[in-house]
């Protein structure tokens, strides 16, 4: 599809970087959609594997793939923006590259989000799958609050309860999304980029599990072990950098709060929960971690293992492996 052919009902963007071993299986389910109105985009961050010539192939085939490659890898987010700044369509979703989409997905989210124009996301239940496809079980993976008409109650549910930032992923109302951008380059940056958006519009969802999500050994939550790694993976010009990430998230809240075009009681009460913050989800530990963590960048990975074992499993994938063991 070149950019002078008429714009797409769906814009998909699928920032990947070595990913030749689930891409293909990816972007075929994409292919597939029984909504046929869309265009991929798929931005190859420097792979040094074969994801290149997997895509080239894809591209070659399907007029509705096009492929981009950077010269050097800039890292995740701003990978991820490139893709949504190269995509079009009244709405946009990201795509991972070892994630697979049911083929009624993009349909019945489009429908969805035709059927309630103050939404900006949609989101279908999750079929968390093993490295070899098998099902680990199902997450409902909304965030109760976040479907209200108001866009304080939107932002506290969003801020205030733990999530897997899945929402991310959803088929997303372009024009309400775009004011968000960009998506900062700081672990945490896709919450502050939901938070932003529950501002904008509800999170609305579907009840069927229509995104298989892979939970396996090669994904960034379980290859980055440290502060510093984290931070040059989601942005290369992080390399060697403090970046305090809790920190610019909680800054970047109340960033997103003066900058929204919201009456003064609503923001009011917007600001109320970020004062609540500190009292929920260990974010007052997480912030001296933080700190401490810039020291010593293992102790965040270790801190994140004790609260998963002895508290409470990471949202998601967590609890899905968590509820397997019971």
């Amino acid at each position: 599809m070149s950019v002078d052919s008429p714009q797409p009902l769906v814009g998909i963007g699928m920032p990947v970087y070595n990913g030749e071993r689930y891409v293909g299986e990816a972007i075929d389910s994409i292919l597939r959609q029984s909504l046929a109105d869309l265009e991929l985009v798929v931005c190859d961050n420097a792979s040094t594997d074969g994801t290149g010539e997997i895509c080239r192939s894809f591209a070659a085939a399907d007029t509705r793939v096009r492929y981009f490659r950077n010269d050097v890898n800039v890292g995740a987010h701003p990978n991820f923006n490139r893709a949504f700044e190269l995509s079009r369509g009244t709405y946009f979703k990201w795509a991972a590259h070892d994630d697979v989409l049911q083929p009624g997905l993009l349909r019945r989210c489009v429908e969805a989000l035709d059927a309630a124009p103050d939404a900006a996301v949609c989101e279908s239940a999750i079929d968390y799958i093993d490295e070899s496809g098998e099902s680990l079980g199902i997450h409902a993976h909304h965030v109760p609050g976040s479907e209200s008409c108001d866009s304080a109650t939107r932002f506290a549910a969003l801020v205030l309860r733990p999530h897997d930032c899945y929402g991310m992923m959803g088929v997303l109302r372009r024009s309400q999304v775009e004011s968000a951008m960009p998506l900062a380059s700081f672990h945490g940056a896709d919450r502050a980029l939901l938070a932003r958006i529950a501002l904008a519009g509800r999170f609305i969802s579907v009840p069927e599990a229509l995104l298989q999500v892979r939970d396996h050994a090669g994904r960034y939550s379980r290859a980055q072990k440290n502060l510093r790694d984290r931070a040059a993976w989601y942005d290369s010009r992080n390399a060697g950098r403090l970046t305090f990430p809790v920190w610019r998230l909680y800054g970047t809240y109340w960033g997103s709060v003066a900058a929204a075009d919201l009456p003064a009681a609503a923001k009011s009460r917007a600001a109320l929960a970020l004062l609540r913050w500190w009292f929920v989800n260990f974010n007052a530990i997480r912030m001296a971690v933080n700190v401490a963590g810039s020291v010593a960048p293992g102790i965040i990975d270790a801190a994140e293992s004790v609260k998963q074992s002895v508290f409470s499993p990471a949202p998601g994938a967590g609890e899905v492996r968590r509820s397997r063991k019971r």
